[in-house]
């Protein structure tokens, strides 16, 4: 069995995958960051109007998550995969290969899906990108491009 580094242990920014430094002080990791991104869209858009200019911007950011997602969901099927072989795993229901089997099959269709969501948002995007709006108290209008 060949030892390789520790998901754990590994920081991007400061932060690591599932929410701890490697002196096990907590903090976010980038999974619950994404989560708590989305959530806070949730709040800040519930009851507002949205005008295209600014919902431009957001699906600007937003369509990168659907594009960006597959390749995250492959990798991670993919040291799914690995730790079958670079660990001892165990599984108390079955053979850890049969869940890991159906744990990578149910990413790879998550996977085909946010590249899906990804295009849906960048058509979105698209489809609004030659809107501009004056708010009724405002003189200065802001026009495609202003953003």
């Amino acid at each position: 069995m060949t030892v390789t580094a520790r998901v754990e242990n590994l920081l991007y920014g400061g932060r690591s995958l599932v929410g701890f430094t490697e002196e096990g002080e907590r903090v976010a990791g980038w999974p619950e960051v994404a989560y708590e991104s989305i959530r806070a869209i949730n709040h800040l858009t519930g009851h507002v109007p949205i005008p295209a200019p600014t919902l431009h911007q957001v699906l600007g950011d937003l369509k990168g998550v659907g594009h960006l997602l597959p390749q995250a969901l492959e990798q991670l099927a993919r040291g799914l995969r690995a730790s079958l072989v670079e660990f001892e795993v165990y599984d108390h229901r079955r053979e850890p290969g049969e869940s890991v089997a159906e744990a990578i099959g149910l990413l790879c269709r998550a996977a085909r899906k946010a590249a899906d969501l990804g295009q849906l948002l960048e058509d979105a995007q698209a489809a609004i990108s030659e809107q501009g709006y004056r708010a009724p108290d405002d003189t200065n209008p802001l026009l495609p491009g202003e953003w």
